[in-house]
């Protein structure tokens, strides 16, 4: 009689062994991409958080001078606003810059996760106003500037990264920076936070507009998304 074909015959206990083992290896591949890509996200969080923290001890530290001194040109962006000094992100920017609370080397920490950097090098100076060139446009910046002024409460917004609009679902995957794997807010008080997609319409975590308002627009942001639904 014949030998059993290798079909007749099924699989060998090696060649079982070796099937298993690959689909492990496959698996464990593709988990590891994951918690790889996880990682880097959260890497990034925490950096766009740092350096918020950094803008805000500029910012607070230009506030805290601008009523020591009572110096209506100093003060939190919605207070500068208020007295006509600033209208734009880039005039809050060029205030902080010109009056020495942030250096042109300093503007690095404006950016994120996919967001250009400020080109701090030999061809950037400011003119004789002390206006940065080039220009910090909004391609330069990771952040919304939220209109804080200095009698608001403690939790009001002071920052968040642009890929967050106020009291909206996080459900952009392309919004820059980080898309819709979690979002970052500052606070007029130096708190901040890190907050996940499920967090967006949490207000309680996320801090109050100014005045209190709950729809993000140019009254309370320099530089405000698209309106709430």
């Amino acid at each position: 009689m014949a030998a059993p074909t290798r079909l007749e015959r099924g699989f060998t206990l090696v060649e079982l062994l070796v099937a298993i083992a690959l689909i492990a290896i496959l698996m464990l591949w593709i988990f590891s991409r994951g918690c790889l890509t996880s990682t880097i996200v959260k890497g990034q969080l925490m950096a766009c958080l740092n350096n918020a923290h950094q803008i805000h001890i500029a910012a607070e530290a230009m506030a805290t001078d601008g009523v020591a001194n009572k110096d209506s040109l100093l003060g939190w962006p919605g207070d500068l606003k208020e007295n006509g000094h600033i209208t734009t992100v880039e005039d809050f920017v060029n205030v902080l810059v010109r009056n020495e609370y942030l250096c042109r080397g300093d503007l690095k920490v404006f950016t994120a996760a996919g967001c250009k950097a400020y080109p701090c090098n030999s061809s950037s100076s400011s003119d004789r106003n002390r206006t940065l060139v080039p220009p910090f446009a909004e391609e330069y910046n990771a952040y919304k500037v939220y209109l804080v002024k200095k009698n608001d409460p403690a939790d009001t917004l002071f920052l968040a990264s642009k890929n967050y609009t106020y009291n909206t679902p996080l459900n952009d995957p392309n919004a820059k920076p980080f898309g819709d794997k979690g979002f970052v807010v500052f606070r007029k008080d130096g708190s901040g936070s890190i907050l996940k997609k499920a967090q967006a319409q949490n207000l309680p975590l996320v801090g109050k507009l100014t005045g209190g308002g709950t729809v993000e627009s140019g009254e309370n942001c320099l530089n405000p998304g698209p309106p709430a639904p």
